[in-house]
């Protein structure tokens, strides 16, 4: 989008959250203790109601498939995005006489988190060096008041410039857990105690409650709690201004679709269900869950994302997602699992991770989608068929996509890292939980024990996965295991002889025994084939926690447009040189097909689906009627016009993340069953 367009969304985009939740929930005011320098208070138990405890970034180590798709990242624009494209190239958070609008701030701190989390899961001591160079210059100038941050937006203003800060201080915190950067916490809890900001306005400030609530629980100072609330329920009070809508009508939360910006929900939402894991107030995980409950009756797509481009839109074929609600959404949803220790919000990464973020990735790391959907037979620098940005350029495959709206760029990066520092928690009763499935070593303790888990799995290409233990004595602890809501037949082996399955309570069984150096613990997640209905008579298909996608011929044409790409990082028009109008016939006859696993599965998938299908008339791209030149991806066919052509043939179709431009919705030439 242009910088105008931009600079007005983002004055009134930012107030919609709160439009969709309930005037009943607002809390009264807690004034602070006092705004003293840093001091630890007390607390009880700081996060005493979580059901989930995450491991810091770096216990968890990917391999296989898995760490092979993370090195690629890291070689590809993971390092080098900060030589490709403004404003990744010019030094935000290290030099104060940097001015302007928040936005490059905001963007740099996405590619820092994530190119932190990056190097700490994949030990990566170059990409930390690169990291730690911004990082160490920003904490190098800390001001003698404690503010941490942008000396440009060190006085409080009525934008959201506090929301740059909760980006970079997660790289902060990640580091600071991984006991990489001592000095962190204090930092930050001056920083916070000692700021005049008000975190409950402009909206986005909200944000910072998340990263109060990591100083409160590691240094149990009361004033930090206090702070948190506060800014909530000031939060919720500019939702209540009759400028921005009137909530004393809503007492419950209304089953209508939601009218706010994607990432701006998504990231505020997650705030209470924060709170009730250092509180226990009931309401506050009930006003998470209710808002993620719009979400999924309105907004869901096949791939596991909401509709979000930018704004929550529907669910039709032609409906898309921005990247950054692909990154935010999901861990958004990890949050949601640590406070109450249900799988199915592991079912939601998984879903996501590995369909909807895969397709909005060049396979070889070099660019990335802002928008990208289920259907999309063309991705070029003027077939954007979103109401957003309708004609634009946010379809295409760029090293920066939106280029000056550069969030995308950077916040793409957090995304597997994320879920790899995600795969197990702690669980509350002193156990741990496989909460993600992948190839990966965990290490850690359990009680005073060190212990190292290795997942040996070829998921989600494999239905298998094996749990070697590995540790000097045996050591009893319960072990939480994940199972799918898609799995409707899960096996568990010990040590290769079949056991009963326990019980599953919240999408875990939980086995409880004493384990002994050399266990395996296997776990076979049967899958099966499913078909899915979708609007205006479309019908798609899964295999387990995959989706499947009809990938078509593509025809590269490399864009350079400095400052935003290079020779070696272009942008790139993608367009079709394959038929992709195809109606599919029987769905009930779709045959899966497993092939050698391979060491890039998202570049040559070991997996496919077989179907019928027969093309259909009339269905092609559609066409700018003021520039016949310009072409965009058409909606499905009516019914009525499903006039298929030629024979019946069979087409193979392979995992949504193999694919770049696909057909994924297909019209459905049967009879609906």
């Amino acid at each position: 989008m242009n910088d105008e367009r931009g600079r007005a969304l983002g004055r009134r985009q930012f107030l919609q959250l709160a439009l969709s939740c309930s005037a009943a929930l607002l809390l009264g005011e807690r004034g602070l203790a006092g705004s003293e320098a840093f001091s630890a208070g007390t607390s009880a138990k700081p996060r005493g109601h979580a059901a989930f405890e995450e491991l810091p970034v770096g216990a968890v180590r990917p391999g296989g498939w898995l760490g092979t798709y993370l090195r690629k990242q890291a070689a590809e624009l993971g390092s080098q995005l900060p030589h490709v494209s403004w404003p990744f190239t010019e030094p935000y958070w290290r030099d104060d006489s940097l001015r302007g609008f928040w936005w490059p701030w905001e963007q740099m701190a996405y590619w820092i988190d994530g190119a932190t989390r990056l190097s700490l899961v994949l030990e990566d001591k170059a990409l930390m060096r690169q990291v730690r160079e911004t990082i160490d210059a920003a904490l190098a100038r800390i001001d003698g008041d404690g503010y941490l941050g942008p000396a440009a937006f060190k006085e409080p203003k009525a934008d959201f410039h506090r929301w740059p800060h909760a980006i970079l201080f997660r790289a902060l915190s990640a580091l600071s857990d991984a006991n990489a950067a001592p000095t962190v916490v204090e930092a930050m809890t001056t920083h916070y105690l000692l700021d005049a900001a008000d975190y409950g306005r402009s909206t986005r400030n909200v944000v910072n409650v998340e990263s109060i609530l990591w100083c409160y629980e590691r240094t149990g100072d009361a004033r930090l709690l206090a702070l948190a609330e506060k800014a909530w329920a000031d939060y919720l009070t500019v939702a209540a201004d009759p400028e921005h809508g009137d909530l004393s009508k809503e007492r419950t939360f209304a089953s209508a679709s939601i009218n706010a910006h994607g990432v701006t929900y998504s990231e505020t939402a997650k705030q209470p269900a924060l709170l009730y894991i250092h509180t226990g107030k009931w309401e506050y995980l009930e006003f998470a869950l209710a808002a993620q409950r719009r979400v999924f009756d309105h907004h869901m797509l096949i791939d596991g994302v909401p509709s979000t481009s930018e704004w929550y839109r529907g669910t039709t074929s032609l409906d898309c997602h921005e990247t950054c609600d692909i990154v935010d959404h999901t861990w958004t949803w990890g949050y949601l699992m640590q406070a109450t220790g249900e799988g199915r919000w592991g079912d939601l990464i998984e879903r996501a991770c590995f369909n909807a973020g895969p397709g909005a990735i060049k396979n070889d790391w070099k660019a990335v989608q802002y928008f990208s959907g289920p259907n999309q037979f063309l991705a070029t620098l003027d077939s954007d068929h979103n109401a957003m940005a309708y004609g634009g350029r946010m379809m295409a495959y760029q090293p920066n996509p939106g280029q000056r709206t550069a969030c995308c760029g950077g916040n793409v990066h957090r995304l597997m890292p994320n879920y790899v520092a995600r795969m197990w928690m702690r669980t509350a009763d002193g156990g741990l939980a496989a909460t993600l499935y992948g190839p990966s070593k965990l290490t850690t303790t359990v009680g005073k024990e060190p212990i190292a888990i290795a997942q040996t799995t070829d998921y989600p290409f494999d239905e298998t996965i094996c749990l070697r233990f590995a540790m000097e004595r045996a050591v009893a602890f319960p072990l939480s295991l994940r199972i799918p809501e898609w799995c409707d037949a899960p096996r568990l082996e010990v040590n290769g002889q079949g056991v009963a399955l326990p019980k599953v309570e919240k999408g875990f069984v939980t086995l409880r025994r004493r384990f002994l150096p050399g266990d395996v613990v296997t776990l076979i997640l049967p899958m099966r084939i499913k078909a899915t209905r979708w609007p205006e008579y479309g019908v798609g298909l899964e295999h387990g926690p995959l989706v499947y996608a009809l990938p078509i011929e593509t025809e590269w044409a490399a864009v350079v447009e400095p400052p935003f790409s290079t020779t070696a990082y272009p942008s790139w028009n993608a367009t079709p040189r394959s038929a992709w109008n195809y109606g599919l016939l029987d769905v009930g006859s779709a045959r899966f097909e497993r092939r050698a696993m391979t060491e890039d599965p998202w570049s040559h998938p070991p997996t496919a689906l077989r179907v019928t299908a027969r093309r259909i008339e009339g269905w092609t791209l559609k066409t700018n009627p003021q520039n016949p030149r310009q072409r965009f991806t058409p909606p499905l066919p009516e019914p009525s016009k499903r006039e298929s052509v030629g024979g019946v043939e069979t087409l193979t179709l392979v995992p949504y993340g193999a694919t770049h431009l696909r057909l994924t919705i297909f019209p459905e030439l049967a009879e609906r069953r």
